[in-house]
């Protein structure tokens, strides 16, 4: 099994290197990122703060595009294409098949939050200041929230079109980043109803703020490695459930 998850995973990778829209991706987020060093140029005050809030949000937008749209072309695009049909002809069981292309798809984002934080590093520099471990807790964070968001990807992919499942991974990324606000008004909601709604939406849907420390990189603010740990290990029990359910559902699926 582990071979065969293997075999798929470096089939995946090679495949997405010779995707044109993984390049068109890392290339604007290069150049975004660049391009903060100019702009902190015309604010007043501190300009780590002006290029590590761009360079930061605009790792987060690159990686999630690269998730989703990726995500979903590699197993929704592959049953809407026909051409899954080939490998599952092969000794490749349907659980190998997700969990291959999902350990591929996110090696590819860990090369590519690399590269964008390396861009970032050298613009720091040239401004004059250094990645601070914040910074470097902020993107591991990143990184595990762009892997949360691939298993979204694959879950919705695992079941329905390529055009429903990106719209769905999507609202997913939108809706997690404002989880803490719905569970607020629910708990300050006079309506039984509502209370019970947003907390059943909070329980089910992934809490992205948890993983969000851009703030404290920007602000230059210390936080506790007792958080980061246990936001690692929330983001990563959340991607295994999501992929448990996405191999159930993919695995009863009729793709004729």
């Amino acid at each position: 099994m582990v071979r065969v998850v293997s075999a798929v995973a470096a089939n995946t990778v090679r495949e997405l290197v010779r995707s044109k829209l993984l390049y068109n991706l890392l290339l604007f987020a290069v150049l975004f990122i660049a391009a903060s060093l100019f702009v902190a140029q015309l604010t007043i005050g501190n300009w780590n703060r002006v290029i590590l809030d761009m360079g930061l949000a605009t790792i987060e937008i690159a990686g999630v595009l690269v998730a989703v749209m990726i995500g979903v072309g590699i197993v929704a695009g592959e049953i809407e294409r026909k051409t899954i049909f080939p490998t599952l002809a092969k000794p490749v069981p349907r659980s190998a098949f997700l969990l291959g292309r999902y350990a591929g798809l996110v090696a590819i984002l860990a090369v590519n939050v690399a590269v964008m934080l390396a861009v970032l590093a050298i613009v720091l520099r040239l401004a004059g200041y250094a990645v601070s471990p914040t910074t470097a807790e902020a993107t591991l964070l990143l990184f595990l929230e762009l892997a949360v968001m691939a298993a979204v990807a694959v879950f919705f992919a695992s079941f329905t079109t390529p055009m429903l499942a990106t719209a769905f991974a999507l609202s997913v990324f939108l809706i997690g980043h404002l989880l803490g606000d719905l569970r607020a008004f629910g708990d300050r909601s006079k309506s039984a109803a509502a209370r019970v709604l947003s907390h059943a939406i909070y329980q089910v849907l992934p809490d992205l703020e948890l993983l969000n420390l851009k703030s404290y990189a920007s602000n230059e603010l210390s936080v506790q490695t007792r958080f980061v740990w246990t936001s690692v290990g929330y983001g990563c029990a959340y991607a295994a459930v999501l992929l448990m359910l996405a191999i159930f559902i993919f695995q009863r699926r009729d793709l004729k």
